[in-house]
This record gives structure tokens, sequence and C-alpha cells, in this order.
């Protein structure tokens, strides 16, 4: 085999005698040069390993430069020194790639445990159309075909970095809540051997605070005569049971007790995965009542759309949906998201008129299906000043009124008994 300090020039120059022929590097020991019959052209590590000729191929010379192969060259015969056989690494390194679990493949096997609870009552379906929804639009793109498995601490905080650079702060917590739940169901399932997002934390949120005035909520419901009879239905009989949209828009004819004015949402329905009794106020029997009548024949749904793959109207606040056309014919929405008015706004509306209305906080919980009083407490009391008003009143009124009872009955004592009060001064 020719022996020569390899070169840009000599090499093409062999190349192009378009023969089968090898060549060797005096620069590097074991670099070789192949030239094919076919016009292959490759740099190529011959080494003995284990007592047994090893080639290892390095590249093609199309692909890679003399100074590129002669360090691929290096590191290979670094590798040999410490018993390591390149070949085998290189073969094991595509096995893996060829059955790589991906963050696609956790959230997979995640989706088919989800689905099993939901059929058991213990999730909802709505739950995880938004968990799909997340994975599609914010997760997946973060971990691309990473394998999951080989991940580091490093890894985890860089996707996290990203997450946190590139999305709202809500958004981020919502997709951080997602990946550290398919984690810890893979580490639990025993598909990965530690949860590097487990201790991440999440950006500090503010509760939402809106809350539709008197003055508002009748902008809105004037906005709404403009639109067609089944949204101003939709929106009223979310502001007179302060239900969540999702139950509200696939509210069925079968969870309806017009007897006993009651609506029965089904655990599978609820997002305390608990059913919830509604009582109906007239005004909404009334509203359903006249529904009823319009309904056609076998119709299941409250809220009915043909050409919804559901059946029943599906809003997503949108571009182009009516909750977009009425909040702005109203005035009510803003490109500012903590000003704008949103849907679920008319559940917190309703909630903080029942505790302004003086209505205890146990009976807000359970008309809007809270699974604890905190939420209630933490989400909708602070919404009302009047009782705190008083309070202040009050505190400001009682001193002075005890300094002048004090005065009347000092008045009322005698010089002797006043003397004896001061201690005989």
């Amino acid at each position: 085999m020719e022996r020569f300090k390899f070169t840009k020039s000599k090499l093409q120059a062999l190349a192009s005698k378009g023969i089968s022929a090898w060549y060797a590097d005096s620069e590097v020991k074991g670099l070789c040069f192949q030239t094919t019959l076919k016009g292959g052209l490759f740099f190529k590590l011959i080494k003995k390993f284990e007592g047994k000729k090893l080639t290892i191929s390095l590249g093609s010379f199309n692909s890679m430069t003399i100074e590129q192969a002669r360090k691929a060259a290096l590191d290979n015969l670094e590798q040999l020194r410490q018993g390591i056989n390149p070949n085998a690494e290189k073969a094991a390194k595509k096995a893996r790639r060829l059955n790589s679990f991906t963050y696609a493949d956790l959230f997979a096997v995640y989706k088919a445990d989800f689905q099993i609870r939901i059929k058991a009552g213990e999730r909802r379906a709505k739950s995880l159309e938004d968990a799909e929804s997340m994975f599609k639009l914010h997760a997946q793109p973060l971990f691309k075909s990473k394998d999951v498995r080989d991940l580091s601490n490093d890894d985890a905080r860089k996707i996290i970095v990203d997450l946190k650079t590139a999305k709202s702060a809500a958004v981020s917590n919502k997709c951080l809540t997602q990946i550290k739940s398919v984690f810890n169901y893979a580490k639990k399932e025993g598909l990965i051997s530690d949860n590097h997002f487990a201790v991440a934390k999440k950006f500090a949120e503010q509760p939402r605070e809106r809350v539709l005035t008197e003055e508002e909520e009748g902008r809105l419901l004037s906005a709404l005569d403009e639109e067609p009879q089944i949204y101003k239905d939709i929106v009223l009989i979310a502001l007179m049971t302060g239900q969540r949209k999702s139950c509200v828009l696939s509210l069925r004819w079968e969870e309806i007790d017009p007897q006993q004015r009651i609506w029965v949402i089904p655990a599978s329905k609820a997002k305390s995965k608990k059913g919830l009794v509604v009582p109906l106020i007239p005004a909404a029997m009334e509203i359903l009542n006249r529904r009823s009548q319009e309904a056609e024949q076998g119709e299941s749904f409250v809220f009915p759309n043909k050409r919804s793959k559901l059946g029943h109207v599906v809003e997503k606040t949108g571009q182009g949906s009516f909750w977009r056309r009425v909040t702005k014919r109203a005035g009510l929405y803003s490109d500012d998201k903590a000003q704008r008015l949103t849907f679920h706004d008319l559940r917190r509306s309703t909630a903080t008129r029942m505790a302004r209305a003086g209505i205890e906080l146990a009976i807000i919980q359970k008309a809007l299906g809270h699974s604890s009083i905190a939420i209630t407490q933490r989400t909708y009391a602070h919404h009302d000043l009047t009782q705190v008003r008083a309070g202040l009143e009050h505190i400001r009124n009682e001193p002075q009124s005890a300094i002048d009872a004090l005065k009347d009955q000092l008045k009322a004592l005698t010089p002797e008994q006043q003397k004896e009060l001061l201690g005989g001064l």
C-alpha cells in the first residue's frame, strides 16, 4: 500500500484514475484512502484490535476534509487504546436509534393510560383533548426526536429555559405541568430511570380576577341580541348556573330534570370527577322549556350544531368565533389578555355575585362543584369589598362610642368614688 502525506490535490488526482486501490497517510498511522471502480472515495482507519484486523469507516472524501479525517482517525485510535471497539459502538447507537423512545412515544403510553382512566370515570375526555393540544403545540417541539432515556439534568434545564423563553407564563406553566405528569408516569411504570423535570419550578402567576360589572353585563346581553338566539341562551345559562363552558355547551336533555328543576352533571364531565346537581332558577327553566319545544325530535343536545363533530356548539373563542364577535361589539374585547372578557369570567362573575349577596362560601363551593372550599375562597372571596368596608367603618366608630360611654360613667360617680378610682390621688 503506497504511503504519503495526504493532500487535497493528490487525493483528487487519485480519484480521477477510476481504479480500485488503497493508500496510507504518513501523518496518522492507520488512516487510509480507498478508491473504487464505481467512483467511491472513502477515508478509513485500519488497525489491529484484539488480534484481528479492524476496518473503521470514517466518512467520504466529499463529506469531510483531510484534517477532519485525521481527527476522526485519532479519536477512534483513542477508543481502541481504551479497549473500545468503535464499530461495536456505532452498531449499538444505530440499534438504539432504530429503537429510540421519544417524548412522542412516552406521551402515547401516557395517553393510553389516560383513556383507560376516562372509561373508569377517573378522568375527563375534555382533559385529554386539552392535553393533546398542549402536546402538539408546545411540548413535543421542545423534545424533537431526542431519546428520553438519554436525557440529562442539563438537557432538562435547557428544555425548561427554551419553554419559558418562548411561551407566556400561563402556557409555560401548563406545559411544564404536563411534562412533569408524563415523566412521573413513565418513571412509575419503569420506562425511564429518572425524572429530570421533577424539581422544575413554574412561573408565579397572579390569579385572574376579571368579573362582569352590571353595566358590562348589560352591554354583553345587548351585543348578543344581534346573534342567533342559541348563543344568547348559552351565555344566559352560563350566567344563571355558574358552570364551566364545556359543561354548558355539551348540555344534554337527559341531564335536565324539569320536575325537580335541576341539572345533573355526570362525573365524567365534572372537573372534580364527582357528579354535580345544579338547581335551575325559573329564568333558566324558561329558556330550557322554550328550547325543548323548539328542539328536533330525538335531539340529544340542548345547544346542537350539526356541523360539529361532537354534535353540539363548540366555542374556541378565537378569531371568527361568536364570543370574539360579541365581546368586540360590546367593547369587552382587548388585546391585553388580562383585560379582555373570557367565557370563564361568566362563571367567576356568577360566584362573585353570590358572595356579595351574603351566600356562604360552602354553598357557593357546592354550586360551582369545587373540590375544596379553599379554591372557592381563593378565587372569589376577595372580590367583595362591601363587608370589608362596613367592618372598617365599624372599627372607626367603635372607639369613639366607647370613650363617650366611659365619660358618662365617670360623670355619674360621686367625688369620693372618683378619688377612690384614681387610687386616692
